[in-house]
């Protein structure tokens, strides 16, 4: 039974080349163990390791950000092979939850205990399945407090949930969130559903497994019926790609599919305008 998806294996695979990249944007040594112990089958495309590479940096941008704020509960959703646990400098008395299915972590703690890593903040695992009733009792019981402000990501997430799921999910990610707490996700448009090129592309994930099954054309309204005042941005955006080039998608007259990278935040209190990550003085 596999344990860790194809597609958890291929990000780990893009993070692990840039990795060894001189003019690396990042270094994960959990990615580049994933990497030896499960050689590519095939290669990743180019633009989805451009992609897989801008988003890890921007998000890990953010929750730099929300930790140096004072955010010191950190929880990742469908955390897979994410190491940032390890990786980033985390203030004193951070706690990061990752929280993702039994099998996953099975296999991960092999892969960490092999690759010598040790977690920079306090780390909880929650085996859980998302698309269930019962992972937020589980969250909860492994430790997490709604009562203090929290920083999650859901990075990799929200297109394979279908509407309905993705609105439950954020629905409980507002009951769970005390004021001031903040959410980072990526997600797409629907034009990704019509582009040719890019229906390619959803035909490969069908194949491993992990189709896609929702997107939004207007994240920050989406965003907003939940409650959280939303930033969106692109990979192609200047100030996120870090010169990595992420090459457009389409031709001319075609459809535009576009990835939507996003930092949100809740008020702090009732009427408010909470700060968004790219908002928030360094410490």
């Amino acid at each position: 039974m596999e344990r860790i998806s194809e597609t958890a294996r291929w990000v780990a695979w893009a993070r692990a080349e840039e990795s060894l990249r001189p003019d690396a944007l990042f270094v994960d040594e959990l990615a580049v163990e994933v990497r030896r112990r499960y050689p590519a089958d095939r290669p990743v495309p180019g633009r989805a390791r451009a992609l897989f590479v801008i988003r890890t940096r921007f998000f890990d941008d953010y929750l730099t950000a929300m930790a140096e704020a004072g955010l010191a509960q950190i929880v990742l959703l469908a955390a897979g092979l994410d190491a940032r646990a390890f990786r980033l400098a985390w203030p004193d008395g951070t706690r990061l939850f990752e929280v993702d299915l039994p099998g996953l972590f099975e296999e991960k703690e092999e892969v960490v205990r092999v690759a010598g890593i040790r977690p920079r903040c306090s780390r909880v695992i929650v085996p859980a399945d998302l698309t269930g009733a019962s992972w937020t009792r589980e969250l909860a019981a492994a430790g997490f407090d709604c009562g203090v402000p929290t920083a999650w990501l859901a990075e990799g997430l929200l297109f394979y949930l279908a509407e309905r799921q993705s609105g439950r999910l954020l629905s409980a990610l507002g009951r769970l969130s005390a004021p001031g707490s903040a959410l980072g996700l990526d997600h797409v448009n629907t034009a990704v559903f019509v582009n040719a090129r890019s229906r390619q592309w959803l035909a490969t994930m069908e194949r491993s497994g992990r189709g896609w099954r929702s997107a939004t054309d207007e994240p920050q309204r989406w965003l907003a019926r939940h409650g959280w005042r939303a930033d969106v941005r692109e990979p192609a955006d200047a100030d996120v790609c870090h010169g990595r080039e992420f090459a457009p998608a389409f031709l001319p007259g075609e459809s535009r599919p576009r990835r939507w990278l996003i930092t949100a935040r809740l008020p702090d209190a009732p009427g408010e305008q909470p700060p968004l990550p790219h908002e928030v003085p360094k410490a």
